[in-house]
C-alpha cells in the first residue's frame, strides 16, 4: 500500500471514501491536490467595489409610506466591506472580525460573511442596498418617540382632568351652602315603596324614543278629556254645596223674619190687653263692643277650593297629574309648561257658579318662541376655578372636560329643587379612552379639545381609515346641569352706580352641578362663595383671604345700617294700660292710671 493511501486511510479510520478512492477510482484523490496548493490564485465569483457606493443615499421609508412596498432587484456586485468574507489564495474562507459575529441568537445564513452567492443577490445584496437595517432601526426609535408622547399625553390630560374636576367640586361645595336652588339626583320610585313597581310608575325613566311609543297624541288627548270630565264633575260638586249654603242662608233669613212678625202680633195683643209693654218698642240690636279680629274670628270659615285639582285621588293615573318628568322628557322645553298650564286651567274650571266656567283648555306652543334651555343660558356666565397647570403642559393634552365644554351639553334646570329630565342619549358627551394603543392608533384624536355625541361619527380621522382597532366611547351615568345662582341683593340695585347699568340687564351667574362642578363668575353682591371665588389666573380677588373676610363683614355692616336707616318705626302694641286687677283694688285694668296731683 502507498504512503498516500495509508494516510487517507488513517484520516478515514478505514471507511468508505477510503474503497471509493482507492478500489473503484472514481474520485480523486486530495492527496493528488496537495502538491497543487500555492500553484494558481482564487478568483472571485463576484464583482467587488467600493462599500460607499453599496448604501442609497435617499431613506426607502419615503417611498414605503407612498407605495406601500419598497422596491429591489437583485445585486451583481459585493461590497468591499459587509459583504461576502473574503478568501484565500487557496479559496479558503478567511476567519477574521467579520467572520466571528458578536450578534447572539442569529442564523449562519443570515450573516452576508458566511452566505453563498445566490444567498446574496436574492438577499444580502438588495437588504444592503436599500438599508434596511437603518429603516428597522429608525422605525424602532420613531415608535419608542412615539409610546413615550402617547404616556405623556395621557398622563397630562388624566391630570387635567382630575384637576379639573377637584375644582369643580370645591366650588359647588362652597355654592351649596347658600345655593337657594340645587339638583338632587334623580331617584327612581320604585325605590320608595314597593308599590311603585308597576308600568305607570316608571315611565319618568323613559327616555323621549321610547315615550312616543306609549305617549301617542290620541292617547294623551284621551287623557286631557278624562281630566275635563273629572273636573266638571267636580265643579257641579262645588255648585250645589254653594246653592246649599244660600238656601241655608235664606231658610235662616226667613226663620228669624217670622220671629220677628209674632212678636210683633204679640205686642199688639199685649197693647189691647191693656198689658204694659217692653221698654225698646224697635228692639235696637244690641252694641257690639267686639274688636275687628274678634269679628273676623267670628266669621264662618269659607270654603277653600284646592290649590291644584290634580292632586285629588279621582286624577290619580292620569297621565297630565302624575306624569309631569315624563311629559318634559317628551317634549323637551315645554312638557313642564303643557302640565303645569293644563292643570292650572282645569284647577280654574271647577269654581263654582252658574254658568259653569270654560273646560280647560290644551296649552298650545308658538313655533316663534325660544326653547327654555335658550331663555335660561341666554346671557348667562358659569363660574369655575383655575387649576395648577402651566401652558405648554396644557397645549399637549387630548381633551379638556371642563365647564366651557360641559356648558355645551348641559341640561338647565327649571325648577327649584329638581332636577330637569335626561338629555337623548345620543347627545350625551362621551368619555374618550386616550389610553396609549389608542392614542398611537389614531394621533389625530390629539386636538386638545375633542369631544364628540355619536361613536358614527369622528370630527378628526380621515374618513377611509378603519376604526376596527380603536375601542368604543363609553357613555356617562350623569348629566351636567345649570343652576341660576343668587340674584342681586336689593342694595345693589337700589343704588345709582346698579341704576346707571339697569339699561342693559346683567349678566344671570350659573352654576353647574351633577357630575360637573360649576362655571363661570357671579356677580360681586351675589353671595358670599362669591367673594371668594378666583380669577383665571388663580390669585384671590381683593387681595388675601384676611382682606376677602374684612371685606365681607364690611359688606353685611353695610346692608344693616342701610336696613336700619330705611327701616319704619312701628309703635309697640299693648292690651293693657297697667297691671289687670279688680275695681275693689285700684284703676280698671282697661282705663289708665291717673297720676295725683302735685
Amino acid at each position: 500500500m502507498s504512503m498516500g493511501m495509508q494516510v487517507l486511510m488513517e484520516m478515514d479510520d478505514g471507511g468508505r471514501r477510503t474503497d471509493t478512492i482507492g478500489l473503484e477510482q472514481t474520485v480523486d484523490s486530495p492527496v493528488n491536490r496537495l502538491s497543487e496548493l500555492g500553484s494558481r490564485s482564487f478568483i472571485e465569483p463576484l464583482q467587488r467595489h467600493a462599500a460607499e457606493r453599496a448604501l442609497s443615499p435617499a431613506d426607502k421609508r419615503e417611498e414605503r409610506t407612498h407605495t406601500g412596498v419598497v422596491k429591489f432587484k437583485r445585486q451583481p456586485k459585493v461590497p468591499d466591506v459587509g459583504g461576502l468574507g473574503w478568501r484565500t489564495k487557496t479559496g479558503h474562507l478567511l476567519k477574521n472580525q467579520s467572520y466571528y459575529t458578536q450578534k447572539t441568537k442569529i442564523n449562519r445564513w443570515d450573516v452576508p460573511t458566511h452566505a453563498g452567492i445566490n444567498t446574496w443577490k436574492d438577499w444580502h445584496g438588495p437588504k444592503m442596498r436599500t438599508d434596511a437595517d437603518m429603516m428597522e432601526r429608525l422605525d424602532k426609535f420613531d415608535e419608542e418617540e412615539a409610546i413615550w408622547e402617547a404616556k405623556k399625553t395621557f398622563v397630562n390630560t388624566t391630570r387635567v382632568q382630575t384637576l379639573d374636576r377637584l375644582a369643580n367640586r370645591k366650588i359647588n361645595r362652597s355654592m351649596s351652602e347658600t345655593q337657594p336652588s340645587w339638583a338632587p339626583h334623580i331617584r327612581a320610585r320604585r325605590e320608595v315603596h314597593s308599590s311603585f313597581e308597576t308600568f305607570e310608575s316608571c315611565m319618568g325613566e323613559k327616555p323621549e324614543k321610547e315615550l312616543k311609543k306609549v305617549y301617542t297624541d290620541m292617547v294623551l288627548q284621551r287623557d286631557r278629556q278624562a281630566v275635563r270630565n273629572i273636573s266638571k264633575r267636580i265643579q257641579n260638586e262645588e255648585t250645589w254645596k254653594v246653592v246649599f249654603k244660600q238656601m241655608e242662608q235664606e231658610r235662616r233669613q226667613d226663620i228669624r223674619a217670622d220671629l220677628q212678625m209674632r212678636q210683633a202680633h204679640t205686642d199688639r195683643l199685649m197693647a189691647m190687653s191693656g198689658q204694659p209693654l217692653r221698654q225698646d218698642p224697635n228692639h235696637s240690636a244690641l252694641p257690639n263692643n267686639c274688636s275687628t279680629r274678634s269679628e273676623e274670628l267670628s266669621q264662618p270659615k269659607p270654603s277653600k277650593l284646592p290649590q291644584d285639582v290634580t292632586k285629588l285621588t279621582d286624577f290619580r293615573g292620569l297621565i297630565h297629574a302624575d306624569q309631569e318628568h315624563a311629559l318634559e322628557a317628551l317634549f323637551p322645553g315645554y312638557g313642564h309648561e303643557l302640565s303645569n298650564g293644563f292643570r292650572s286651567s282645569a284647577t280654574r274650571s271647577i269654581e263654582p257658579g252658574w254658568p259653569p266656567p270654560p273646560e280647560a283648555a290644551t296649552p298650545r306652543q308658538t313655533e316663534k318662541q325660544p326653547s327654555r334651555e335658550h331663555l335660561i343660558k341666554k346671557g348667562a356666565t358659569v363660574q369655575k376655578g383655575a387649576i395648577p397647570v402651566s401652558q405648554p403642559r396644557m397645549e399637549s393634552i387630548a381633551t379638556r372636560v371642563n365647564e366651557d365644554l360641559m356648558v355645551k351639553h348641559s341640561k338647565a334646570q327649571f325648577r327649584v329643587t329638581a332636577a330637569p329630565p335626561p338629555p337623548p342619549q345620543k347627545k350625551t358627551l362621551m368619555k374618550e379612552d386616550f389610553g396609549i394603543n389608542t392614542t398611537l392608533n389614531d394621533p389625530l384624536r390629539l386636538t386638545g379639545d375633542f369631544s364628540r355625541t355619536e361613536q358614527s361619527i369622528h370630527p378628526s380621522s380621515p374618513s377611509r381609515k378603519a376604526q376596527e382597532s380603536l375601542p368604543p366611547p363609553a357613555r356617562s351615568l350623569t348629566y351636567p346641569v345649570v343652576v341660576v345662582s343668587h340674584p342681586p341683593s336689593p342694595k345693589s340695585v337700589s343704588s345709582p352706580k346698579a341704576r346707571s347699568k339697569a339699561t342693559s340687564p346683567p349678566s344671570q351667574p350659573m352654576t353647574m352641578t351633577g357630575m360637573t362642578g360649576m362655571s363661570g363668575g357671579m356677580l360681586r353682591n351675589a353671595s358670599a362663595p362669591s367673594m371668594m371665588s378666583v380669577t383665571s389666573n388663580g390669585s384671590f380677588r381683593g387681595g388675601s383671604k384676611q382682606a376677602l373676610s374684612r371685606q365681607a363683614s364690611v359688606s353685611v355692616c353695610r346692608d344693616l345700617d342701610d336696613f336700619e336707616a330705611r327701616v319704619s318705626t312701628v309703635p309697640r302694641i299693648s292690651n293693657f294700660f297697667a297691671t289687670p286687677r279688680r275695681a275693689s283694688q285700684g284703676p280698671s285694668c282697661s282705663q289708665p292710671i291717673d297720676e295725683p296731683a302735685q
